[in-house]
């Protein structure tokens, strides 16, 4: 047999815009914002806390603009939990997974199968509140998953979870 290596040109090459990506769930969106939420609270909270304990005044003397700087943070996160939700999806190929993110900064992560050490099914408090899990993927050499999908309904999540480790049994046969 004898070794080749064609070259191919850009225009033969398979687009990543042709991909069909599935959506998270919307109540992810909700769940985005709750934790924007509590994360607000916890920065309005912490300098108000610590003036009362120190007894100065100089919290109430900049209330307006501890607020203002609060309430911008804030809308900045709100924001970001429906213009992140709206570019955020996934999709199963024979071969791989792909998951897009982003609003600001975009971003597209492909794992292979065959490079899939092993998954998990991750819930926040707020997450099983509204029934919706995690998805983590990790690969080799890492002790943080390489990959994680929000949003997923508890079946989903555990279908491809299944799908995946029944995909990563048959690469390591081959």
């Amino acid at each position: 047999m004898e070794f080749s290596n064609q070259q191919i040109e850009e225009s033969e090459l398979p687009s990543v815009l042709d991909i069909k990506y599935r959506s998270i769930q919307k109540k992810h969106r909700t769940v985005s914002i709750i934790v924007s939420t509590i994360l607000a609270l916890i920065l309005l909270a912490i300098p108000l806390t610590i003036n009362i304990l120190s007894g100065d005044t100089w919290f109430f003397d900049h209330i307006i603009y501890i607020v203002g700087i609060c309430c911008a943070v804030y809308g900045f996160l709100i924001l970001l939990s429906f213009k992140g939700y709206a570019n955020k999806g996934y999709a199963m190929r024979e071969r791989d997974i792909i998951f897009k993110q982003g609003w600001i900064w975009r971003s597209s992560t492909i794992v292979p199968f065959n490079r899939i050490q092993h998954t998990e099914i991750d819930q926040g408090p707020i997450e099983r509140m509204f029934g919706l899990s995690k998805l983590k993927i990790f690969t080799a050499g890492g002790s943080s998953s390489d990959l994680k999908i929000p949003g997923l309904l508890p079946d989903t999540a555990n279908r491809l979870k299944d799908y995946i480790q029944i995909k990563v049994g048959r690469d390591e046969e081959e």
